[in-house]
């Protein structure tokens, strides 16, 4: 592993790792799953922002 370091955080902000990583996962594994996801909904949400903004843009199957 690289260079790691300390950080910290609540007990209850452990648990909570714990319980939402997998068997033989450490925290920083959980984080980065945790920070794609979040990456992942940015996303998400940006499409669905340009979807909302030009909808007039868009043409319905129907009509092709």
């Amino acid at each position: 592993m690289s260079e790691t370091t300390t950080i910290q955080v609540k007990k209850s902000t452990r648990d909570t790792l714990r319980s939402i990583g997998y068997m033989g996962e450490d925290y920083n594994t959980v984080i980065e799953r945790l920070i794609m996801e979040h990456n992942r909904n940015k996303v998400v949400e940006y499409s669905r922002k340009v979807v909302d903004e030009r909808q007039d843009e868009f043409v319905s199957i129907d009509e092709l």
